[in-house]
C-alpha cells in the first residue's frame, strides 16, 4: 500500500481489516448520515470482487474508500473520510489508490460511482479525476438528505484505457503530491 506526507503526518493507506469496522461504521454514519452494516462490510473482506481501503494518519483511521469489480467494470461503492480529517488530503489519496488498483491490478475499462445531488464538494472531487454526470439513479439512498431527496448522481469514466483520461489522472496524482508536499513543508517550519 502506499505512505504519503499530509499536514505533518505520515498517511498510510492499506487493505480494509476486520478490526476496523467499528471505526468505518463511526465514520460513516458521521460523514453520511448512516453506515453500512457489519455483514456488509464483513462481505468486503470475503468477497473476490471487492477492493476496499483505509486510510490511517496521526495514529488512527481518518477514511476509506471502497468498490466493486464486474469483468472490465469498477463501481466505486463508498469514499469517506472523518469530518475532522476532512481538508487534508485524504479522500483524494485514497481514491488514488482506489482507482490505481482498479485500474492497473483488476484491469477495469471503466468507473461509475452515485453521489448526492446536493454533495457539490464530492463531485468537485470526482470531476478532477473526470468523472463526468451520466444519468440520475431515483430513490437510490434509504436516507434522504437535507433537502429530502434519495436521488443518486450517476458519475463515469466511461473509458479509462484512453490516453487522455490517463494523462488527467497523471495530473492528479501530481497535484496531489505538490500540495502533500507543501503541506507537509508548513507543517515541520
Amino acid at each position: 500500500m502506499t505512505s504519503s506526507p499530509g499536514s505533518g503526518d505520515l498517511r498510510t493507506v492499506r487493505p480494509l481489516a476486520e478490526a476496523d469496522i467499528d471505526v468505518l461504521q463511526a465514520i460513516d454514519t458521521r460523514t453520511h448520515g448512516q453506515a453500512w452494516s457489519q455483514r456488509t462490510f464483513l462481505d468486503e473482506l470475503d468477497q473476490a470482487n471487492r477492493v476496499h481501503i483505509v486510510a490511517e494518519a496521526t495514529g488512527e483511521i481518518v477514511g476509506h474508500a471502497a468498490a466493486w469489480t464486474n469483468a472490465v467494470s469498477g463501481r466505486i461503492t463508498n469514499v469517506a473520510v472523518a469530518p475532522e480529517h476532512a481538508g487534508r488530503g485524504h479522500a483524494t489519496a485514497l481514491l488514488l489508490e482506489l482507482i490505481d488498483q482498479l485500474v492497473n491490478e483488476r484491469q477495469v475499462a471503466n468507473l461509475q460511482l452515485e453521489v448526492r445531488p446536493a454533495n457539490r464538494r464530492a463531485q468537485r472531487m470526482y470531476r478532477r479525476f473526470g468523472f463526468v454526470p451520466v444519468g440520475i439513479e431515483r430513490s437510490f439512498y434509504d436516507r434522504s438528505d437535507e433537502r429530502g431527496s434519495t436521488d443518486a448522481l450517476v458519475m463515469a469514466v466511461a473509458d479509462v484505457c484512453a490516453e487522455p483520461w490517463r494523462q488527467r489522472l497523471g495530473d492528479v496524482h501530481t497535484s496531489h503530491r505538490q500540495v502533500e508536499k507543501e503541506r507537509n513543508a508548513g507543517a515541520s517550519a
